[in-house]
């Protein structure tokens, strides 16, 4: 830390670092006295060598201590305060000045931010005021825009560009600082359908907008669509784009990668496959496959690459997110179920435990629910004695010491619970529950009419209160048969991963899959996902051939054949 302002500092409404200082001119004057201290050590029978040794002789010059020193640019930034005076501050080395101070325009409100770029500074405020400084001549002019709020300022890249991109709260404009005019302007309603969340420069004539509607937009400084057709395009490289073929091209280009049922070994000439198809789109075909890189063709022609990960790298390939989430799950429990199945017949055979496969890694916890009840409950338990750490209110307590109720860890949620101050309008409640949780498992008759009032309270609207009196009781799974009737899946399917044994909890969560695929939900991918970590093989597959997922579902199939958890017959 340079310097820690004082108690009466004033506040900082805006602020923004000049982009010129003096770096490159120390540079030049650091390796002057660079070339002027070789010079020197240069002897006089060595004058005719000098262009042959001058690097070395620059290496031992460096090493000198007066050349060694660090440079210390200058640097500017200047901040306003909430009365709309604008301060500099210089700051060299370890060395930080106050600067001159600009007194407030009357005509501006409260400074929202500042662009600085040359001898021109630009204020905005919140009422949509803009404020032009000229630096060098001393001289201001404000333009009201009435646009109201004036959200962020940014100068143009370029030497000697002196365009102005302003985002206002329903749109933009691009405004020329040395005429001091506007030169494009959009507004939602007007020319425009979506609301803009963040702007900048893309290059020094184009504009790069974020909007609501998440997309990126590249407009031209006129605030018209800057998009130009790929295939229009001199690439100097070719780029690895299978949305660049037309549909039936790019599909033919994904089974292809995926699959080569005619040959005992991959190829990457498709030229040489015989099928009805134009040599036009064949030529395409190739010239995408031609673009891949000579380590991912190598990859893809491995004879040891399974199935599995052929099809999790050609989603990846492909950037499809759902053939992704759908293969990493897949792999996943299969290879889980397969190792299981191992395991059953190696007992049953009576084999030695030094024969059992090794554990297999976890399903990453993004997946949530679908991860191993075991591994999901480890990381809800850490999730939150991490929050609990870091509380800083009741309320933040309240929701820890809820959350422990419902993952079974009683005794730490009484200590939350006893920590109500009692002064808190909630002592009383919170004494009485921590009372309550500390008697509940020794009073065995007191279970019923716990569970009575549960109910009672499910009934009258307090669902979450009856839901943790049915956890206390150890009736998780009456819980989460409340949580679903009420509309609370989510928070059911959450509650069976960390309370039920896997019987119970596959029943919940089957639940969870039938009502997924109803048709006023309508999430059969969702669902799908979620039998895949039941381990319901067969369903998954019958799932994937209604959903007209063909080339997916027999993939499926093909690798559960490979990994021994599906058989094939007549019933299948």
């Amino acid at each position: 830390m340079l310097r820690e302002m004082a108690k009466n500092f004033p506040t900082v409404t805006a602020l923004e670092w000049s982009p010129s200082h003096n770096l490159k001119s120390l540079k030049k004057k650091q390796m002057a006295a660079r070339e002027a201290m070789a010079r020197q050590t240069v002897s006089d029978a060595e004058q005719s060598s000098v262009e042959s040794s001058v690097i070395s002789l620059l290496q031992d010059a460096e090493s000198k201590s007066e050349t060694s020193q660090a440079i210390s640019a200058r640097e500017h930034f200047v901040f306003t305060d909430t009365d709309g005076q604008v301060y500099h501050i210089t700051v060299e080395g370890n060395t930080v000045k106050d600067g001159a101070r600009i007194p407030p325009d009357g005509s501006m409100g409260s400074i929202a931010c500042i662009a600085w770029k040359g001898d021109t500074l630009v204020l905005g405020d919140v009422d949509g005021n803009l404020n032009f400084w000229d630096l060098k001549a001393r001289l201001s002019r404000g333009i009201p825009t009435h646009r109201g709020w004036v959200k962020k300022i940014r100068f143009a890249p370029g030497k000697g560009n002196q365009k102005l991109l302003v985002m206002y709260t329903d749109g933009a404009e691009v405004w020329d600082t040395k005429e001091v005019q506007m030169v494009s302007s959009m507004r939602i309603g007007r020319n425009v359908n979506y609301r803009v969340l963040d702007i900048d420069w893309c290059t020094s004539d184009k504009v790069v907008l974020a909007s609501d509607d998440g997309c990126i937009r590249v407009l031209e400084v006129a605030m018209k669509s800057a998009s130009y057709r790929m295939d229009e395009q001199d690439l100097t490289d070719p780029v690895w784009c299978p949305y660049l073929l037309v549909p039936r091209a790019a599909l033919t280009l994904k089974a292809f990668l995926l699959l080569q049922p005619w040959s005992g070994t991959f190829t990457m000439d498709i030229t040489q496959v015989d099928y009805n198809e134009k040599d036009e789109i064949k030529g395409l075909i190739q010239e995408q496959l031609n673009s891949l890189s000579n380590d991912m063709k190598s990859v893809l022609q491995d004879p040891e690459l399974s199935l599995l990960q052929r099809c999790l790298l050609v989603s990846r390939l492909f950037g499809d997110e759902s053939d992704f989430h759908f293969w990493t799950v897949a792999a996943h429990y299969l290879q889980s179920f397969a190792q299981a199945r191992q395991l059953s017949v190696s007992t049953t055979e009576g084999q030695s435990e030094g024969n059992q496969p090794s554990p297999q890694n976890h399903l990453d916890i993004c997946h949530d629910v679908l991860c191993e009840s075991s591994y999901f409950q480890k990381f809800q338990l850490d999730r939150v004695h991490l929050q609990e750490v870091k509380r800083s209110s009741y309320e933040h307590t309240k929701k820890c010491a809820d959350q422990l109720l419902l993952l079974g860890q009683t005794d730490r949620a009484v200590q939350l619970l006893l920590e109500t101050s009692a002064d808190n309008p909630s002592y009383y409640c919170d004494s009485l529950k921590a009372c309550l949780v500390t008697t509940i498992t020794s009073s065995g008759p007191s279970q019923s009419t716990i569970k009575l009032v549960a109910t009672n309270m499910i009934a009258n609207g307090k669902l979450a209160e009856g839901v943790q009196l049915l956890c206390l009781i150890d009736k998780a799974a009456d819980a989460c048969r409340y949580l679903q009737t009420y509309g609370e899946w989510n928070r059911a399917a959450w509650l069976a991963k960390v309370r039920l044994n896997p019987a119970e909890s596959s029943d919940v969560l089957k639940r969870w899959a039938e009502h997924l695929c109803s048709p006023q939900v309508n999430q059969k991918s969702k669902a799908i996902l979620v039998l895949l970590s039941l381990g319901c093989f067969y369903k998954v597959g019958e799932m994937l051939h209604s959903t007209r997922h063909f080339d997916r579902a027999a993939l499926f199939i093909e690798a559960c054949l490979k990994y021994g958890v599906m058989e094939a017959n007549d019933s299948s």
